[in-house]
């Protein structure tokens, strides 16, 4: 086989150097400092005049060069020097830096071809930490082989600035590097896309095809075609309909084997579906989904694998822009959506959503169904927009990207997601909408009062990013670390544990055990009581067992002079309380704190509600003006409003939801007016889609509230957010 030569003149010398294939021999690509060392002979340069116009090379500084061969020779010389570089190579009696890189590479690859994630990941980075910032193609083959191990893992954050580099060092118009400059496009893509934005993502997937980087008709092409319409269709709609006709007309060996030809041809599909669906083109939609639905062998059965999963849950957004709720109900019980009850995943899966304008982009009745997989470790992974639309919001808002990039954070408790049958959580759905924020002002002061105390112990918070999942990954290993130390009883586990008893992908098992560990550490090193708080409550479940705690941590608060943290408790119990005695707790907490402080805030608008509710406008007018708030800025303060007739029965559970034996997870936000009247009620989040949104709004619309005095604002209390569960026993 004849290998590809360049010539180089460095200080007056010749060079010469190996080539091989361009995306596996790292020689080939870039020597650099781990190049073979052989020295050629002064005496030789004078016969090595040829020139190669097709070449890859790197730099080398004389006397050190690699060997190589030519296409550029003719045979007798090629074979001449071939001789040559072998009786050289049997020269060298000493192991070569070359050779272990090389190794190595070949190494870490075999773990990414078998699936040895965490062998692989290591591999390539301690390649790319010996090639150093090398600027040279070896780099950017072992940036992008990192970077693909990484999204394996589901951590695109730290995998894009990798792809990026390397897209950026394997430059466009290069024949060499076109295979391997697709595939750092192809993964810097799925690392965008996943973490909702579409419109970038779109944009790689664009360049492989424009480029003509893959051959005509290979699966690569199929992928970026698909990953072009599928994430096109929200800003592209015609250009990504051209994309999905296109590749519906591709014969069924385009696509590899018969089984991936029903798959994929369901998928492209499925994505016609949904374009039309959001285009308002619905009798076209039904018919590509319908069509799907016989590819997929029918979308009734009982049996069901990921494809019925996908194409019913998008029937279901069909019946629901149809009004059909029957069917609605019927799909989400053939979707299996309550299997994630049945198999232990019902608590997951709840996180934050953007926020609603002007804080944020988004209108209150902008939505989106996003679906998305959960991994055994609780991280949400494959992250894709089935639907959006803005609402009454700017037609370049993007629901699609910002709901989508909110459901890239999310996590499950790990228990939990281990527990869940994984067909069940491989495809599951959401219904959200925005959510009006409110800051919690009282928890930051509180929160600056523990980092005070950890600054007197030499500790600080860890500063660990991520997901909820990945970062209880960083606290379980730092945790492991301090105990490795030797003392369990260690101050430096305080703040670890702290952590992960608010993060979201503890389960309660895991969580429980962290919460006894916490609380023997905080009596022993004398903590603050925010952080006895933190691990009280979650060893102290029945509504008296809390009381009793919050009773004795006042006590002690108030003992250890931590008044802020005293009045904090207090606030909390006198939220479902009124009445004389109450009103003189809340003065006496108002009277306490300085002017600016959130707890006098807090305290003087309980104390303002429960006044007007007994008719004593003069107490409530004075209490309001006290606070230093204007009206809007009181309906945004975390006060929670006293209610008449706010509660669901058994009575509330949709019948045919019932009848289907469905289950549902749902948050609603709404708002209070000053006559107590509940106002804006939405469904911001619900699993399954639609099931029993349209019932339970309808309901909730009837609440009652106590009455309290905002002046001549008409909102009393914005955003108060109800979560709400449908469970059959």
């Amino acid at each position: 086989m004849h290998r590809r030569l360049r010539v180089d003149v460095v200080k007056g010398q010749r060079m010469i150097r190996l080539m091989h294939s361009p995306a596996r021999n790292l020689a080939a690509q870039d020597a650099g400092k781990d190049i073979v060392r052989i020295i050629i002979p002064k005496r030789i340069h004078r016969h090595l005049v040829f020139s190669c116009p097709d070449f890859i090379c790197c730099d080398i500084v004389w006397p050190i060069a690699a060997i190589v061969s030519s296409a550029g020779m003719g045979k007798s010389a090629c074979m001449l020097l071939h001789r040559f570089c072998l009786g050289l190579f049997l020269l060298v009696a000493v192991p070569v830096t070359a050779a272990t890189v090389q190794e190595d590479f070949d190494a870490a690859q075999a773990h990414l071809d078998a699936r040895r994630l965490p062998q692989a990941r290591a591999g390539f980075a301690a390649l790319l930490e010996r090639l150093g910032a090398s600027k040279g193609r070896s780099a950017m083959i072992v940036r992008n082989r990192l970077g693909e191990t990484m999204i394996a893992m589901a951590d695109v954050e730290e995998a894009q600035p990798l792809l990026e580099a390397a897209v950026a060092g394997l430059p466009a118009g290069i024949a060499a590097v076109a295979d391997e400059r697709a595939t750092a496009l192809t993964h810097l893509a799925r690392a965008l896309e996943e973490q909702g934005r579409l419109r970038e993502a779109h944009g790689h997937w664009q360049t492989i095809i424009d480029e003509k980087l893959l051959p005509s008709g290979s699966l690569g092409l199929m992928q970026a075609r698909m990953g072009a319409a599928r994430t096109g269709q929200w800003t592209q709609a015609d250009a990504a309909a051209r994309l999905i006709d296109g590749l519906l007309a591709e014969p069924d060996s385009a696509w590899g084997s018969p089984q991936a030809s029903i798959s994929g041809r369901v998928n492209v599909l499925r994505l016609k579906g949904q374009l039309a669906m959001r285009q308002g083109r619905l009798d076209d939609a039904r018919r590509a989904l319908d069509e799907a639905g016989r590819l997929a062998g029918g979308a009734s059965s009982l049996q069901v694998n990921l494809d019925d999963v996908q194409l019913r849950g998008d029937l279901i957004v069909h019946a629901w822009l149809k009004k059909d709720m029957a069917s609605v109900v019927r799909l989400t019980a053939l979707s299996g959506a309550s299997m994630l009850d049945e198999s232990g995943g019902g608590q997951g899966g709840v996180g934050d959503l953007p926020p609603c304008t002007p804080t944020g982009t988004l209108a209150p009745d902008a939505m989106a169904v996003i679906e998305f997989s959960v991994r055994d470790d609780g991280r949400v992974v494959n992250v894709r927009p089935v639907y959006a639309n803005p609402g009454s919001g700017p037609a370049d808002s993007h629901p699609e990207e910002e709901f989508a990039a909110a459901v890239h954070g999310w996590s499950w408790p790990a228990e939990q997601a281990k527990a869940t049958n994984p067909l069940w959580r491989a495809a599951v759905r959401v219904e959200l909408r925005c959510q009006t924020m409110r800051p919690e002002l009282v928890v930051a002061s509180l929160n600056r009062d523990v980092d005070a105390w950890l600054a007197t112990k030499g500790l600080k918070r860890p500063g660990f990013t991520g997901t909820d999942a990945q970062t209880r990954q960083q606290l379980l290993a730092a945790l492991a670390s301090v105990d490795a130390a030797g003392d369990i009883q260690a101050v430096a586990a305080v703040p670890l544990l702290a952590e992960l008893m608010v993060n979201r992908a503890v389960g309660p098992a895991e969580q429980l055990d962290h919460a006894r560990r916490l609380a023997a550490l905080a009596k022993t090193h004398d903590a603050p009581v925010f952080v006895r708080e933190l691990a009280q409550g979650r060893l102290n479940r029945s509504v008296a067992d809390r009381f009793a705690m919050v009773r004795r941590l006042v006590a002690l608060a108030e003992q250890r002079g931590e008044i802020r943290m005293a009045d904090y408790l207090r606030l909390q119990q006198l939220n479902s309380r009124s009445g004389p005695e109450a009103e003189s707790q809340l003065a006496a907490i108002a009277a306490r704190h300085g002017e600016a402080d959130p707890l006098r805030q807090q305290a003087l608008l309980m104390l303002s509600d429960r006044a007007f509710a007994r008719g004593d406008e003069a107490v409530a007018a004075s209490a309001l003006a006290s606070t230093g708030l204007s009206p809007q800025q009181c309906a945004l303060a975390d006060v929670r409003p006293q209610g008449r007739n706010t509660f669901l029965t058994v009575d509330d559970f949709p019948r045919e939801a019932r009848a289907w034996g469905l289950s549902a997870l749902m948050r609603v936000a709404h708002d209070v007016t000053p006559a107590g009247d509940i106002a804006n009620v939405r469904v911001i989040s619900a699993r399954p889609p639609f099931a029993f949104s349209e019932q339970t709004v309808k309901r909730m619309q009837s609440w009652k509230f106590k009455p309290v005095l905002r002046g001549t604002e008409t909102v009393g209390c914005m955003g108060r957010v109800q979560p709400i569960r449908f469970r059959l026993n």
